[in-house]
This record gives structure tokens, C-alpha cells and sequence, in this order.
């Protein structure tokens, strides 16, 4: 019977090795040429792809101009250029993953074994379903290697997962991983069990059995190894207990996010309102100061026409002779013109300052209508810019506390627990397994 291990495991990332930029020392350069590569596209290109119509999306949404993203994604997210290693973003994100994949050793399936050529088939049918199943992993670079010890798989991907705030596609390996259906502490575990059985069929419709990952009891007793597994279990549930609730909490702390940013989001609306409501009043003050200079231009022009008016004394004394036989009356020359000049001022006068009157009655009611309307108009920019954002602001305070509270409360029952130790391998895996590697 051929039977076989696999091994599904995380690999270094490193571009420049899977696609031989440089050939390493366990590299026979002869068989080079019978690397199979299945995809290979340039970093900055597979972000592109991924992301930038989300940014577009995003910054399309701000509006005030320091909240968008004025980068590509990758250098927002890793402060970073695109580079063909692995860079961990501030969040702990990695800019890719890669999983190496291997059939068998050196000794039953290496180069120069009857089955070196069989376990290759066996990965390239693999790789040919990888993308199709894994439908939330950018597949950019997969390489098949031929020419070192063992046949193997190099497959780098980027984890696209989708959220409801923020930039709404994200790399995000968890949120990738959700969508594919594999959740909780262990998703990655999961689904690397699922892309095993994957293999593990193929294999089988090759003639190749593929053996049961080596476990052990050690030296306890059955009775001793019995009641260490019921702990175990016992251990397990409660985790799980934990998980789900840590999960709760999750949710909590995304739910308040999405409030602080809407909360945010009303705010910047409020001071782009008061900086229109600050103009309005500019353009109304202006307006009045206008009307004010036409009202005095007005009253100058009363007074003139006032000392204009006809000189009644000056018509009394114009001597008047009748026509004998006739109702007419003879004046002279000099007054008839003096008479008929000064009619044709008071005339004049009485018209203009019946306009005048007219048009600053007008200006008066004016002024008063805009005097009402910039005392609304500071009401209410008083009303929005202090009471409104007083009490959005302590809502979103008093939530937060409240999830703090909560989070130290969760703390505290991991510690009761004695699981203090797992949930820090929880939020900090890479350190767990840097300690592992170094006990190696």
C-alpha cells in the first residue's frame, strides 16, 4: 500500500525565492525549468485589483478632504511600498499569506523516487481548484517546484473580506475566512482540515493513502490520560463559551464604532451648517450696513429739498393789477418768472420726497426683516453647535465606557478561568509562535 503524509503549513512569503530571482543553495538549477507556475502577478497590480475601487468608493463618501485616502491601499494600511516580502501593518495585518504544500518526504516521494512525478500531478490538480474554492483569497503568485529535494506548492494569496464601515473591501484574513464559512478561534486550522481532505481525495484517485497526523499520549496512564481529556474537553466548552462571547463583544465594539462615525459624520455636517449659517449672517450684516448708508444719503436729500420749498412770503409780496373788463390779472415780467420757477421746485420737491418717504419706509422694514432673520439664524447655530453635539458626545462616551467596563469584566472571568495564557495566544499568535519556534 503507497501511503503517504501531507503536509499543509504556513510558508516565509518570500516572492523572490518562489520565483527564482535567485537560485538558493537546495535548488538544482538543471531542473528549473520544470517549476510549474500557475499565476504571477506583480504585488501593487493584485492591490490594485483588490482595492482601489473601494478607496474611490470611500473617499467619495468624505467630505471633508483629511479624511480621505490620498495613497494607494497598501501604503495607507502598511505605511509601506509594495514590496515581494511580507510586511505586518500596525494591526498585526500581513500585506500577504502564503500556505507551502507538500506530499510525502525526500525518502518516498523526492527526486529520483517512482512517485516524484505522481505527488506533482497530485499538486497541480490541487492547485488547478485552489482559487475556484477559495473564492475570497486573491490568489497573485503560485509557483509547483521541481527542483529541490521534494515536489512542493508556493501559494501567496491576499485575504479580501467586506465590512460595513470604513473602506468597505478590506485585506482581512478572518473576515475572508468568515465569508467562506469557517469562523471562531481555529478558522484557519478549519480550513486548512477542509483543503487537506481536498488533497487527501485526490491523492486516494492516485492510488496514494494518505496517513493520520502522529498523535500521542505520552506516558500518562489510561485512567490518568481519560480524566487529563475530560479536562481538556471541559477547557474546550469554555473556550468556546469565551469565544462566542469575546465574538458578542466584537459586534458591540463594531456597532459603537459605526455610531462614533455617524456621530462624527453629523458633526462635521453641523460645522459645515454653522460656517453657511456665519456667512448668511456676514451677507445679512453687510446688506444692513448698506441700507443704513442709503437711509442717510436719503435724509441728506430731505434736507436739501426742504430748504428748496417755495418762499410763500416771497408770493405775498408780488404786486397783482386787475384787467379792467376781464377775470385775468396782470403781474409783472420778472415775478411771473420768479412765480413759475419756484412752482416748478415745489413741485419737483413734494414728488421726491414723496419717493423718499416711500423708499425708507422700505429700507426700514428691511432691516427689520433681516435683523429678525440673523437673530433665527444665531439661535440656531447656538442650538446646533452646543446642545445637539453636547449630548451626541455624551451618548458616544457613555457607550464606550460601558464596552470598557465589559472588557474588563471579560478579562477578569478569563483570568478566574485560568485562561489567561489562551486568549493571549488569541490576540497575539505571532508572538506564541515565534516562542514555539525558539523551544525548537
Amino acid at each position: 500500500m503507497n501511503i503517504k503524509s501531507i503536509s499543509h503549513c504556513q510558508g516565509k512569503g518570500v516572492l523572490s525565492h518562489n520565483n527564482r530571482t535567485f537560485i538558493p543553495k537546495n535548488v538544482d538549477p538543471e531542473r528549473t525549468k520544470d517549476n510549474v507556475t500557475f499565476v504571477r502577478q506583480p504585488i501593487a497590480e493584485a492591490y490594485e485589483q483588490c482595492f482601489s475601487a473601494a478607496v474611490e468608493r470611500y473617499n467619495a463618501k468624505q467630505k471633508r478632504d483629511d479624511r480621505r485616502i490620498k495613497t494607494s491601499y497598501f501604503e495607507n494600511a502598511f505605511n509601506h511600498m509594495p514590496d515581494n516580502h511580507v510586511i505586518t501593518a500596525p494591526d498585526k495585518r500581513k500585506s500577504f499569506y502564503e500556505d507551502l504544500v507538500q506530499i510525502g518526504d525526500k525518502s518516498d516521494s523526492g527526486y529520483g523516487t517512482p512517485d516524484y512525478r505522481l505527488v506533482a500531478d497530485c499538486l497541480n490538480e490541487y492547485m488547478q481548484g485552489f482559487i475556484e474554492r477559495n473564492y475570497n483569497f486573491h490568489v497573485f503568485n503560485a509557483v509547483l517546484h521541481m527542483d529541490e529535494a521534494t515536489p512542493h506548492l508556493h501559494i501567496d494569496y491576499i485575504p479580501v473580506g467586506h465590512y460595513n464601515r470604513g473602506v468597505d473591501t478590506q485585506n482581512g484574513l478572518s473576515q475572508a475566512l468568515k465569508e467562506m464559512g469557517y469562523t471562531g478561534i481555529d478558522a484557519i486550522n478549519k480550513w486548512r482540515i477542509a483543503e487537506r481532505k481536498v488533497l487527501e481525495k485526490i491523492c486516494n484517485a492516485r492510488g496514494i493513502t494518505i496517513k493520520e497526523p502522529e498523535k500521542s499520549r505520552g506516558s500518562f496512564a489510561v485512567d490518568e490520560y481519560k480524566k487529563y481529556k475530560d479536562n481538556i474537553n471541559s477547557l474546550q466548552a469554555q473556550t468556546e463559551y469565551q469565544q462566542e462571547r469575546a465574538e458578542y463583544l466584537d459586534n458591540k465594539i463594531e456597532e459603537t464604532t459605526e455610531d462614533f462615525e455617524r456621530l462624527l459624520n453629523k458633526k462635521f455636517d453641523l460645522e459645515d451648517k454653522n460656517v453657511e449659517l456665519y456667512k448668511n449672517i456676514s451677507e445679512n450684516t453687510a446688506v444692513l450696513s448698506e441700507q443704513e448708508r442709503r437711509i442717510q444719503e436719503d435724509k441728506t436729500e430731505l434736507e436739501k429739498i426742504a430748504k428748496k420749498k417755495a418762499d410763500v412770503k416771497a408770493v405775498e409780496e408780488i404786486e397783482v393789477k386787475n384787467i379792467p373788463l376781464s377775470k385775468n390779472i396782470a403781474v409783472k415780467k420778472s415775478d411771473y418768472d420768479n412765480l413759475q420757477t419756484l412752482a416748478q421746485k415745489q413741485i419737483v420737491s413734494e414728488k421726491s420726497e414723496k419717493k423718499l418717504k416711500a423708499e425708507v419706509l422700505e429700507l426700514k422694514q428691511e432691516n427689520q426683516a433681516l435683523d429678525s432673520e440673523n437673530s433665527a439664524l444665531k439661535r440656531k447655530l447656538s442650538e446646533k453647535s452646543g446642545i445637539n453635539l453636547t449630548l451626541e458626545n455624551a451618548s458616544l462616551k457613555q457607550k464606550i465606557g460601558s464596552l470598557e467596563k465589559a472588557l474588563d469584566k471579560l478579562y477578569a472571568f478569563v483570568e478566574m478561568l485560568g485562561l489567561s495564557e489562551k486568549l493571549q495566544q488569541f490576540l497575539h499568535p505571532h508572538i506564541e509562535k515565534k516562542k514555539k519556534s525558539m523551544s525548537r
